[in-house]
């Protein structure tokens, strides 16, 4: 088996089945002049090879994906997405039974008995004993409008209380999907940065070892910097077994969002943008956070249903008005004591329902409805705190990756600078090619460190984003580059 390096990826070929890492920035080979060809060691291409098809299976298609393209995966075909907007159909239609409280209740009725009759004794002589058996049919048809019912007519406004919280955890819900489909997305695209930087070693290392082997040969060198040029290529080798690890668990998350046959992220880090520090400090303010967090809004609206519960709990214990009105056909076939008959009944009224007692029952319930407030109090309390505190971290975390980031891009302006020297020296035959190589490698390495901490960068500002509830997917995905 052979690997090779390339600006399209890591290729690793497998008795016919070849794997492409997606290429999170393209990292060029410079080489000095009249060098020749090397051959590298295989064992960690051997590695990293088992680790593919272990993650991606024989004969699977292997698929890059875009962060768009995952996002669209996750709510075209997620389980999470699924079951949110099961839920806010069952919440819409709570609200509908609500509304249903306050209009009249009509129902249709139709009994039929037999009857049997028999004189245990009677005063009138002409029914002195006897039986009869006769059918009995009876039809009613009633309507009860509540005039005034505590309990029915504070229901429309618990409904919808209740649906809000819905919607509020819904949007928290959907929020943490996303928050945490481009978390694993980043840290994908992180993982595959990190094995382009190890195979940029590899391939810088394995040039000095050949630099060196050629100076002990030539007698410039002592055979114990070779011994500890090998240990180094050896030490990077696997540092990239370690970077195919961490590939893989970083795969399996993604995978949850965007589908089993997803085997990395296509991220060109030529493209990716540069985070706006100043905007995120003038725009995500505490206050800001306080009013548009969903964690908040959902911890407001649970508090909201507490006071509508404790508004219905007490109106069970005020009596009810219905207005009533029955009508009644019934036939009568034949009894003992007479003929069949047939007798229609109309009655219109209303009624008052007076609650006594019930095993405090009712009060109870109030209590308990109050005890809930509290509670949702509290966690509107608690809510807040953690949001205020997870605020706080991010925004400390988004200037330290961004002072990492400029950091880093300065050593590697001056890095270039230094490669340059070493070039200018190199054809001078003032530097040996060893020193050439070494400043290569710092710099093809800083590159992708660079590239590395601004998808830290990223990863920060989403993470910011989700808190406030404001992640914009096509700004984000054009931010990073993909």
């Amino acid at each position: 088996m052979r690997v090779t390096y390339s600006n399209l990826g890591i290729l690793i070929p497998n008795k016919g089945v070849r794997h492409a890492f997606a290429a999170a920035s393209a990292v060029p080979r410079h080489r000095p002049r009249r060098r020749p060809a090397m051959r590298r060691s295989g064992g960690g291409a051997l590695v990293a090879g088992l680790a593919v098809l272990m993650l991606s299976g024989q004969g699977a298609r292997a698929e890059s994906v875009t962060l768009m393209q995952a996002y669209t995966r996750m709510m075209t075909a997620g389980i999470e997405t699924g079951i949110i907007d099961a839920d806010l159909a069952a919440s819409a239609e709570g609200v509908k039974q609500a509304k249903g409280q306050r209009l009249p209740r009509v129902q249709l009725s139709l009994q039929y008995d037999q009857i049997q009759q028999e004189v245990i004794s009677s005063d009138n002589e002409t029914y002195a004993e006897g039986s009869s058996q006769y059918p009995k049919v009876t039809f009613n048809f009633s309507v009860r409008q509540p005039i005034y019912d505590a309990v029915r007519f504070r229901a429309l406004p618990l409904a919808r209380a209740q649906d809000a919280v819905r919607q509020a955890d819904a949007e928290v819900a959907r929020n943490r999907i996303v928050r945490d489909m481009i978390v694993a997305y980043f840290e994908v695209a992180q993982a595959q940065m990190r094995i382009r930087r190890a195979e940029a070693i590899i391939e810088g290392r394995a040039d000095y070892v050949r630099s060196v082997e050629e100076d002990v040969a030539a007698g410039r060198r002592e055979a114990d910097v070779l011994i500890r040029a090998q240990g180094d290529s050896f030490a990077a080798e696997s540092d990239r077994m370690e970077a195919e690890i961490g590939l893989a668990e970083a795969l399996a998350g993604l995978q949850r969002y965007a589908g089993l046959d997803v085997t990395g992220v296509a991220l060109d880090g030529a493209r990716l943008g540069v985070v706006d520090l100043a905007n995120i400090d003038r725009s995500m303010t505490e206050a800001a956070l306080l009013s548009m967090s969903p964690d908040l809004q959902s911890a407001r609206a649970a508090a909201d249903v507490g006071k509508r519960q404790i508004a219905s709990a007490r109106g069970a214990l005020q009596p009810t008005v219905d207005l009533v009105l029955d009508f009644e056909h019934q036939t009568t076939e034949g009894s003992l004591f007479g003929g069949g008959s047939k007798t229609q009944t109309v009655t219109g009224g209303a009624m008052l329902t007076v609650p006594i007692y019930e095993g405090g029952i009712r009060k109870s319930r109030v209590r308990e409805a109050e005890a809930g407030l509290r509670a949702a109090d509290l966690k509107v309390q608690q809510t807040e705190r953690a949001v205020l505190a997870r605020y706080k971290a991010l925004m400390g975390a988004a200037r330290a990756t961004a002072a990492r980031s400029g950091k880093l891009s300065s050593q590697l302006r001056l890095s270039e600078e230094s490669v340059a020297a070493a070039q200018e020296q190199f054809d001078a035959g003032r530097a040996s090619e060893g020193v050439l190589l070494e400043q290569r490698l710092r710099r093809d390495t800083l590159r992708l460190d660079v590239q590395s901490a601004r998808l830290q960068q990223f990863r920060v500002q989403a993470e910011l984003y989700a808190l406030f509830g404001a992640l914009d997917m096509k700004a984000i995905s054009a931010q990073a580059g993909s």
